[in-house]
């Protein structure tokens, strides 16, 4: 009963990969009658240019059967009795029954879900080509009148300033847009390659150095020595050290301290943690559970345009790995996230 009242469609497969129980709603989805699936191959459920990479994952499941999304990061597709093909969301879990080891798909039909995130794109990208032509050509006309601006007076030279750097702002505002937009989408490629993250580290906080100077901080490398070097793509990472290293600036008081660290993780010798931890008010309780959400900010005078954590999440998710942020104490926030290490040759 509880299988029939799912919501969604639900496929038990044997190790031989036949089909031996479908419940109402898989049935609906994919058009077939319960005697039309028992004892078919679960691949009459597969667009035919996708079951050699679906019986790859069935042998690996096989091996290790554990409860996960299946393909994750992957566009998955079903394929109907009539030969139509629908975008899905599909996980995996299993049974240990006195017949054998039984594989649970669970299948939800996202066609909406993903016309509604093309209709998106197609309006960010419209909205954001829309804005950035018109700013630039703003910019230019503000830089060239900068070229000239002896001929201003004090309070016109300020405006001139002040114009130009909200342009300035904007133009960064709608590139973050489209980044976060592109990582979201799964549409940025990531160039890995093997490099050493202390010398990022140590690159980021001398770039960020001026910053804290203003406010008479203090930037700490905590580096351990003698690090292997990670697997990564070098550029994403690098902006997220600036993002999250230039948010604890931004959100730490005068004469704060702000230190970041990289070592090996204590829950898996594989992967680098990377820490960046400061002494500021910490995270405000209204957003902490929300912190990497898009367009979330603390607010107040440093208020940013929260797209930097959302982009940091989405960067180090790209790589499978992971990012958290912890505030145990009054004060002071650490952001953490962890990389792997570079194989051997």
């Amino acid at each position: 009963m509880i299988l029939e009242a799912a919501p969604i469609g639900i496929v038990a497969v044997d190790a031989t990969g036949c089909i031996v129980r479908v419940n109402r709603n898989a049935q609906h989805l994919f058009g077939y009658a319960e005697t039309e699936l028992i004892g078919q191959p679960l691949t009459i459920l597969i667009p035919e240019e996708s079951r050699e990479i679906h019986l790859q994952q069935c042998a690996e499941y096989t091996r290790n059967p554990h409860i996960r999304p299946m393909g994750s990061g992957l566009n998955l597709s079903a394929r109907r009795k009539n030969g139509s093909v629908f975008p899905a969301e599909i996980s995996l879990g299993f049974i240990e029954t006195p017949q054998g080891l039984l594989s649970v798909a669970f299948i939800i039909d996202v066609t909406q879900q993903r016309e509604a995130e093309q209709l998106r794109e197609t309006m960010i990208h419209t909205l954001v080509h829309d804005l950035r032509n018109p700013l630039s050509t703003i910019r230019t006309g503000l830089q060239v009148l900068e070229t000239e601006a002896e001929k201003l007076d004090n309070d016109q030279q300020t405006v001139l300033t002040i114009a130009l750097n909200n342009t300035e702002r904007m133009l960064t505002f709608i590139s973050a847009i489209l980044e976060v937009n592109q990582l979201e989408s799964g549409k940025i490629t990531l160039r890995r390659t093997n490099f050493q993250i202390q010398d990022q580290i140590a690159e980021r906080l001398a770039s960020l150095t001026p910053l804290a100077e203003e406010k008479a901080q203090t930037l700490l490398n905590d580096t351990v020595t003698n690090l292997p070097p990670v697997y990564a793509d070098a550029a994403l990472i690098s902006r997220v050290l600036e993002n999250l290293i230039g948010n604890a600036i931004k959100f730490t008081p005068e004469q704060g301290v702000i230190r970041v660290s990289a070592r090996h993780d204590a829950d898996d010798p594989t992967k680098l943690r990377i820490d960046v931890r400061d002494t500021g008010p910490g995270i405000p309780a209204a957003i902490q559970h929300h912190v990497f959400d898009k367009f979330v900010s603390s607010g107040g005078k440093t208020r940013g345009h929260g797209l930097g954590l959302a982009f940091c999440k989405l960067a180090i998710e790209a790589h499978e790995e992971r990012i958290a942020v912890d505030q145990t104490g009054p004060t002071g926030t650490t952001f953490s996230f962890t990389l792997p290490v570079a194989l051997n040759d």
